[in-house]
């Protein structure tokens, strides 16, 4: 049976068949119409993992590479579409990440359904985003942080795009981004918008080979939460662990979600220099402290989240995140 009348008949594809599909997508091989009914088809079936994690394997074999001699790359990243409008709290986290010894590679995007989207607030700070693969790989070398804007190595995502625009609707591609970074991060933060989809998320990376991730939905958002409880499914060892975070487990204060709204890319790169300088309003540091914490665990340095909350805001407070974004913005421009 070929894969078309399989989802047409609500069957689950398996891995390869997913790669294979999403493979002749990313070459352009596919026609609207067949991509539009293909989409559809997921979509009301319900995406199951291994189709996830084709769709994702697809996307980054079909990538430009990143090579670096970097180790244990790190990401931290989103869904996006929680409809909840803060300040950019991933791309903060992963600048303050970065001055706390881990590397960083950002995978992002220009914003899709919030104020300001990752590559929207680096550019406000300062930083050349504009910048060939092995240029990138350069700048995490020196500094502990790089940047892959999406659209530069994922071009074959543009044969999809009149399909997804004229669709109105969240389809698979929605969720892809965060997976198909392809610098294969081996640690992995990511927010999805519903948590239906901690699970999968999970799966999906365990099939890619992640050596060790939290997926986390934070009470309405995609973010670990500091206004009520964070679900996680976390990857480790090739083990899945589901399991509920307050901020008091690392030690913070509970803050609402409105203290945590952004506006533009002006606004939220004023507060990304407040936070990184150590004066960043109680609520924007603890959305960033909490959200580094959870990085320093999952990379190995630091043994619980109240000590590793406790070594992000020695780092805020001692102007280490302020020196390493002012070395990223030069490096950038190098």
């Amino acid at each position: 049976m070929d894969v078309m009348n399989k989802l047409y008949q609500q069957q689950d594809l398996t891995f390869a068949e997913s790669q294979q599909l999403f493979d002749s997508v990313m070459r352009g091989d596919i026609d609207d119409i067949t991509l539009s009914a293909m989409l559809t088809a997921l979509k009301i079936k319900g995406e199951c993992a291994d189709e996830i994690a084709g769709a994702a394997a697809a996307m980054r074999a079909n990538a430009l590479p990143f090579n670096t001699s970097a180790q244990h790359l790190v990401d931290a990243c989103g869904t996006g579409g929680d409809g909840a409008n803060t300040i950019n709290i991933s791309t903060t986290a992963a600048l303050v990440a970065a001055a706390c010894g881990i590397n960083m590679v950002k995978h992002g995007n220009r914003s899709v359904s919030s104020n300001s989207g990752s590559s929207d607030l680096l550019q406000s700070l300062g930083i050349n985003i504009d910048m060939s693969p092995e240029q990138a790989a350069a700048m995490l070398e020196q500094t502990g942080f790089a940047f892959l804007f999406a659209p530069l190595y994922h071009q074959g995502v543009k044969h999809a795009m009149a399909v997804r625009t004229t669709l109105k609707t969240r389809t698979l591609f929605n969720i892809l981004g965060p997976l198909a970074n392809p610098a294969a991060p081996d640690y992995q933060l990511l927010g999805v918008y519903d948590p239906a989809l901690c699970l999968p998320m999970a799966k999906t990376l365990q099939t890619l080979g992640c050596k060790r991730a939290m997926v986390v939905h934070g009470a309405g958002t995609d973010e670990i939460a500091l206004h009520g409880e964070t679900q996680v499914v976390e990857l480790n060892q090739g083990q899945l662990h589901e399991y509920t975070l307050n901020p008091s487990d690392f030690g913070l204060a509970n803050y609402s979600l409105a203290q945590l709204s952004g506006q533009g890319p002006d606004y939220n790169a004023n507060a990304t220099r407040a936070i990184l300088s150590g004066q960043g309003e109680p609520a924007h540091t603890s959305a960033v402290v909490i959200n580094v914490a959870a990085l320093l665990v999952l990379t190995g340095k630091a043994a619980n989240f109240k000590e590793a909350s406790a070594q992000v805001q020695d780092v805020l407070q001692t102007q280490q995140a302020q020196r390493t974004l002012d070395t990223i913005i030069e490096v950038s421009h190098g």
